[in-house]
């Protein structure tokens, strides 16, 4: 169960002096400290992760201008909304080439928010995180969340100014906008296996 511990906006520079607890997830959402317990995505979160990743990869590499840079895992990244800071790991997310040319060459974590942020949902996933990240996202100028859950094998693409939309089946994942030329359908995302999430 995570815990808010902050009272007031804490600072990244704060968060990142808090000791490495091996036990402890922790993440900086909008200034409030988050704390939850440290589990192992399970298998079915870990190839999702990797199949969504791959997909994108090979959509990226195929264009004849850079779109940026694919990471999973967890990327962490640094967003700033209202001149308040969070600290946020991603499970995979697109950062523009621009966004890439940014970095301080020894960043650790990515400053400013990707073009498209992935959160693939877990066992262990409120329904209240999961739409405090991809409201963060959004504010902080992410252009599109996809919210993945490989129990029921749907995708809900989320944009700034739209309605929530919801993919299943074979329906075609497209993101014309943010990912122009991108389709795959969203069975493709979920066939490694028996997904029992």
């Amino acid at each position: 169960m995570a815990t808010a511990v902050s009272t007031k906006p804490m600072t990244l520079e704060e968060f990142y002096t808090l000791p490495e607890d091996d036990g402890i997830d922790r993440s900086l959402i909008r200034g409030v400290l988050v704390e939850e317990p440290m589990t192992k995505r399970n298998r079915w979160h870990a190839i999702v992760e990797a199949t969504i990743a791959r997909l994108l990869g090979n959509w990226a590499a195929e264009q004849e201008v850079s779109v940026g840079n694919v990471f999973s895992g967890e990327v962490g990244c640094e967003l700033t909304v209202d001149g308040v800071e969070s600290s946020v790991g991603i499970d995979v997310a697109l950062f523009s080439a621009e966004r890439l040319a940014e970095q301080a060459p020894n960043s650790r974590f990515i400053k400013g928010p990707p073009v498209l942020a992935v959160e693939i949902l877990s066992p262990s996933d409120t329904q209240e995180r999961v739409q405090q990240k991809a409201d963060l996202y959004l504010a902080a100028g992410t252009q599109l969340v996809w919210i993945v859950d490989p129990h029921f094998k749907t995708v809900t693409a989320i944009t700034p100014h739209g309605t929530p939309v919801m993919f299943s089946g074979d329906d075609p994942l497209t993101a014309e906008t943010q990912l122009p030329g991108f389709s795959v359908p969203v069975s493709s995302l979920f066939q490694q296996g028996n997904n029992n999430n």
